[in-house]
């Protein structure tokens, strides 16, 4: 990432960002999804007949994608996209990220004064694009890598789960099928998630979820050491009841239980997010969504993706919870999971 002199170029830097504003205006309208059908090199006049788009429009669009290096151009004036499918919908579908936070733009310039809000809550269209990264089959990779070792630091089928901060339940409905002698809890405090989530509850006709519109800094006073696992799943960098929901999450865990807060893996100091890919992807999402949503209650020291694993783990320590090993990888390396006991 760093050219000469240790700098960026910031002309190169702004070109970049219009490349990937094209990039995504082709996967969301539909130009990519048929570039990569038709027979390929092709010309623009066979691209916008396959589109049904205006050939004027297509060729501007290729020209674009051309100077940037992302659409080689042939002889005859024919094109092609040298990558893969599934390399082109993954950074598709994240390009297109970019006019959502324009229209985010207006709030988060009203918050950023000193005399101005102090944060605000989910923009509905970003949260769509972010579902778009948890279809059923990264729901299924995420259990298998993340969530079934933790599984496995207490073995059962007919353990009890709580998922704080369910959300539209997508998880909770995918742990409770996976393990049907599992009772599953999902709560959050959003009821438009929670209505959201009983209908897919419906649908899916399982008998052993439960969703409640709760906050989980206020759970109910019978769960007291009611669960074997307790799982955050991006929750705690977006919340601003970081410390009621921990202390919430000692009382309801079994002395034998074992909670999981899954953040993205940034580190919480400046000097090691240089040339970081991670960090260069999440925090500026954090900056439009998750931090401004950490600040958008009556209290709280707004966390957001920046606040960092070293220091997130140091908040979830201070709480009287015990870090735990899982697999090789050291606790001491930044990583997306920390696993916790009382």
């Amino acid at each position: 990432m760093a050219e000469q002199g240790g700098r960026r170029n910031l002309d190169k830097l702004v070109k970049d960002g219009l490349s990937a504003l094209v990039f995504g205006v082709g996967y969301k309208v539909g130009i990519i999804e048929h570039f990569i059908k038709i027979k390929q090199p092709c010309t623009a006049q066979e691209l916008a007949q396959q589109t049904g788009m205006k050939e004027r429009y297509i060729q501007e669009w290729l020209n674009s994608m051309v100077a940037s290096g992302i659409v080689k151009s042939h002889a005859d004036d024919r094109f092609s996209l040298p990558y893969s499918d599934s390399e082109l919908k993954t950074h598709g579908h994240g390009a297109t990220v970019l006019p959502i936070l324009s229209a985010m733009l207006p709030k988060l310039e009203a918050v950023l004064p000193n005399n101005g809000p102090r944060g605000y809550g989910y923009h509905g269209p970003f949260l769509e694009w972010w579902g778009g990264y948890h279809k059923p089959e990264d729901i299924q990779i995420w259990i298998n890598e993340l969530l079934l070792p933790v599984f496995d630091l207490k073995p059962s089928s007919d353990f009890k789960l709580l998922d704080l901060g369910c959300g539209y339940g997508r998880y909770t409905l995918m742990i409770a099928k996976r393990f049907p002698n599992s009772t599953v809890y999902g709560i959050d405090p959003d009821r438009k998630s929670i209505d959201e989530a009983n209908m897919q509850l419906q649908k899916e006709a399982l008998s052993n979820v439960n969703f409640l519109c709760v906050p989980g800094e206020q759970l109910p006073q019978e769960w007291t050491e009611n669960f074997d696992f307790v799982i955050l799943n991006d929750v705690l960098h977006d919340a601003y009841a970081v410390d009621g929901i921990l202390t919430e999450v000692r009382r309801v865990l079994k002395s034998d239980g074992f909670g999981a807060a899954y953040d993205p893996p940034v580190s919480s100091y400046s000097a090691k997010l240089t040339d970081t890919d991670i960090a260069q992807l999440y925090l500026p999402l954090s900056l439009f969504s998750c931090l401004p949503m950490s600040l958008s209650g009556p209290y709280g020291e707004g966390y957001g993706v920046g606040w960092g694993y070293e220091k997130r783990r140091e908040k979830i320590e201070k709480h009287g919870f015990r870090l735990v090993k899982v697999g090789d990888m050291d606790i001491d390396v930044v990583q997306e999971r920390i696993v916790f006991q009382k």
